[in-house]
């Protein structure tokens, strides 16, 4: 499987775009480490792929996908069905996170009520 030297040097100039968009995200504070470690490891397996196509030729004809193109087709749709998993469960976590700290958040309203309240009532006493 030889790619034409326009669609490498295509592919390498997307590659680097996307890293570049991964790196400022990070410096930005718009994406956190741990997921950019994901991200940053996507970014070098492409590059090995596009360096050396031979690997995907190879793991197509091992899981008996008759073209390439097809086995590359089906990692990019486990790849994406991963990171969807992967941020439903993160939305999940943050989900029962947000309605822990806002249980947490009502219980400390009401004894800042109930203090406020207490006070007042002893600021009352010692008026009298």
């Amino acid at each position: 499987m030889k790619l034409p030297l326009s669609l490498r040097l295509f592919l390498i100039a997307s590659i680097l775009v996307f890293l570049f968009v991964i790196v400022r995200y990070l410096t930005k504070k718009k994406l956190n480490l741990r997921y950019t470690l994901v991200w940053l490891a996507t970014v070098v397996v492409l590059l090995i792929l596009l360096i050396f196509p031979v690997i995907v030729k190879k793991v197509a004809s091992l899981i008996g996908i008759s073209t390439p193109v097809n086995a590359v087709f089906l990692f990019a749709g486990m790849f994406i069905l991963l990171i969807v998993l992967t941020l439903t469960a993160i939305v999940s976590h943050m989900n029962s996170r947000i309605y822990k700290l806002t249980q947490m958040q009502a219980i400390l309203e009401k004894r800042v009520r109930e203090l406020e309240a207490d006070t007042l009532a002893k600021e009352e006493k010692t008026e009298e």
